[in-house]
């Protein structure tokens, strides 16, 4: 890799880890305006959303949905019927 682009991948990085995300902005907002409470219950539904994906990962389904088209079209479709 090209130290030009090197660079530029490490600050985009690093501004991307520095800003806060929709669900740090949701858990903030929801504890300013409703009390600690409510925005401790949506800081954990964000860690245990996190803590599913490294799950799913550590046990290698993640793997398996990349190499499988077939299995990647079951989650697919699931997910849109869930929405």
């Amino acid at each position: 890799m090209e130290l030009g682009t090197w660079i530029t991948f490490f600050l985009a990085t690093v501004a991307i880890s520095l800003s806060p995300g929709p669900g740090a902005i949701a858990a903030m907002g929801a504890g300013l305006n409703h009390g600690y409470q409510r925005g401790q219950r949506i800081a954990f539904g964000l860690a245990l959303g996190v803590w599913t994906q490294l799950l799913v990962v550590g046990v290698g389904l993640g793997a398996l949905l990349a190499t499988s088209s077939t299995a990647f079209s079951v989650v697919k479709w699931l997910g849109v019927a869930y929405l």
